[in-house]
């Protein structure tokens, strides 16, 4: 296995470079002049002209750029048929979204390999919030630990993240919990007494039996274990119909859902007047990197299919930003030409530059403090 940092460099630069390739792609098909196609961002290390395009690496390892004559207004020339500005509106709209379709796809062909490879199965999903999935059939995973106190006998038994706990014993008493008020009330008032706990980890398929001795919580008032439960779903795509557009419709799940967990974290925020809940939802780069290094540490045969499903909700995490109507990325730049397209008249190339200035640093300014928090959380 790769080290972790290569392994997440490798993974970025990729996406980044499949997302660059349609703006690439699509350009050149409609004869639109690439004066750049860049690996990496600058300055550059190697670069290499072939035809009219600059093929160049670049020192800094994080994703790449496509640069377009005339995209970013100040190489405009009126007279050049090879400017991106002088295309037609519907031309400029598939060379803008292009690289949104290609990560989408991408995404998709991800997530059939993968379902069809699990028993047409999604990897569990965390239940952050009530969502009803419009496609698939829903099968909810219980009694699973998502996280383990610190200090606490589990902890010293060697419980994980991702353990689902099947059975309980004390003795001769054996018990399968089917909920998680099922297994509190089962280690209720067995504080002393070792319990032997067998479980099967969700992310691993790892069976293990831990040797536990419940302490009295005084936040809870009665005997606990030291692991905090929770709950996982699986999509189960079974019908023909379902497996037939399984990639696609699972990718919409995906969309819905995570739209949703951060509407119930904005409201959580709006409600308490603090904006860590909507800081807790989003990760860059450093986020990313510390989810690379969680999967790698799984180790077995399935960190491959892990980091393939990474893979495909990070494709899917970029098309939908970019998609996003605000200024500097694909779906504000957009927005202008749909204007144009509609009314028939170009917006002030100086007012649409201003616009795509400003966002471009708004994000900067959102990017660097993602980033400081991800690196507060990552040195915890």
């Amino acid at each position: 296995m790769l080290p972790s940092l290569l392994l997440f460099l490798l993974i970025l630069s990729f996406l980044v470079f499949i997302h660059e390739l349609g703006h690439f792609l699509s350009a050149r098909k409609f004869g639109v002049k690439v004066d750049e196609f860049g690996i990496g961002i600058p300055p550059r290390a190697w670069g290499k002209k072939i035809g009219e395009t600059i093929y160049s690496l670049n020192w800094l390892p994080i994703g790449g750029f496509v640069k377009i004559r005339g995209e970013d207004l100040d190489d405009y020339d009126p007279n050049d048929p090879q400017n991106f500005m002088n295309k037609k509106p519907w031309q400029r709209s598939i060379i803008l979204l292009a690289g949104i379709f290609m990560n989408f796809v991408f995404a998709v062909l991800v997530f059939y390999f993968l379902l069809a490879s699990n028993g047409w199965k999604s990897s569990p999903l965390v239940v952050l919030a009530d969502y009803n999935f419009p496609f698939g059939e829903r099968v909810e995973i219980t009694n699973v630990v998502m996280g383990v106190a610190s200090d606490s006998n589990a902890e010293k038994a060697g419980v994980k993240f991702g353990d689902r706990i099947l059975k309980l014993s004390v003795g001769d008493l054996s018990f399968e919990p089917k909920s998680s008020e099922e297994l509190i009330e089962f280690v209720s008032g067995k504080e002393g007494q070792e319990i032997e706990v067998q479980t099967e980890n969700i992310n691993t398929g790892v069976k293990s039996i831990y040797k536990i001795i419940p302490t009295y919580n005084d936040e809870v008032k009665r005997a606990a274990l030291g692991v905090q439960l929770g709950e996982v779903v699986q999509l189960a795509y079974v019908t023909p119909l379902q497996k037939s557009f399984a990639g696609f419709t699972h990718s919409v799940n995906i969309v819905g859902y995570s739209f949703k967990v951060m509407g119930s974290l904005i409201s959580i925020s709006v409600d308490t007047k603090d904006v860590g809940p909507v800081a807790q939802g989003v990760s860059g780069p450093v986020g990313i990197f510390g989810a690379v290094q969680s999967i790698t540490k799984l180790g077995g045969s399935r960190v491959y299919m892990a980091i393939l499903d990474l893979m495909a909700l990070l494709s899917l995490s970029l098309a939908v930003m970019n998609l996003l109507p605000f200024p500097a990325l694909d779906g504000g730049r957009w927005v202008f030409v749909l204007s144009e397209w509609i009314s028939g008249r170009k917006p002030s190339p100086k007012l649409e530059a201003r616009a795509h200035q400003i966002g471009f640093a708004i994000l900067l300014v959102f990017i660097v403090l993602v980033t400081f928090k991800d690196i507060s959380q990552f040195f915890i």
